[in-house]
């Protein structure tokens, strides 16, 4: 089976059970949910880990400092990027924030195409789950067979957030760029309350790989 995807890209693939794509918004337990699934059987890959090795190219580091500017630049011990800085620079501009991702996207595209083929040429009956952040908002959803939103209230993803050190006004600011938690709920297959304690969403996380 194959999914026409963002310019032309495709990702072709075909599992016997369904691949997953798995979203929520800042602070509201994505990274928590998926190691729930990784305990019930599942194979996970967070994109943010794909994002973070792609930033370490020279190449997508030189497109970005085109984009951005040089004070994004460390040049010391190593060329790289200074994340904290593109990250005030990103989320305080929409338009530099499209840069970005045009720039990041296409190959995000072919790391998930990879890892999903990898996979299941080895256990063609494997259920895959990706973490992806933007799931809605970069149009990735149709790249998955299934998708997962996990949700809570904002005030507890801020609270959080400000328990692993973000400012509220920093929180506040990442939770505006991104699509309201309402409406991805409205466009996801499946969702996951991460509301009250862990017990409750491990219940609901084992429910759910049982039912996929």
């Amino acid at each position: 089976m194959c999914k026409s995807r963002i310019r032309n890209a495709k990702v072709c693939y075909n599992p016997r059970m369904p691949t997953i794509g798995l979203t929520g918004n800042f602070g509201m337990g994505k990274t928590t949910v998926l190691s729930l699934f990784k305990k019930s059987g599942a194979y996970i890959f967070n994109i943010d880990e794909f994002v973070h090795k792609i930033l370490t190219k020279p190449a997508t580091i030189r497109k970005i400092t085109r984009a951005l500017g040089d004070n994004i630049l460390i040049t010391r011990p190593k060329l790289s990027i200074n994340k904290a800085r593109v990250a005030r620079l990103i989320f305080s501009d929409s338009k530099k924030r499209r840069a970005v991702e045009n720039i990041i996207h296409p190959q995000v595209l072919k790391v998930i195409g990879t890892a999903m083929s990898n996979i299941l040429k080895k256990n063609p009956s494997a259920l895959i789950i990706f973490e992806i952040p933007l799931l809605f908002e970069a149009g990735y959803e149709n790249l998955f067979d299934k998708t997962i939103v996990v949700y809570c209230k904002k005030n507890t993803a801020i609270n959080r957030l400000v328990r692993r050190g973000f400012s509220k006004s920093e929180a506040l600011k990442r939770m505006r760029t991104q699509m309201p938690i309402t409406k991805k709920k409205r466009l996801a297959d499946f969702v996951i309350d991460n509301n009250r304690y862990i017990g409750n969403t491990e219940m609901q996380v084992k429910n759910l790989f049982k039912e996929l």
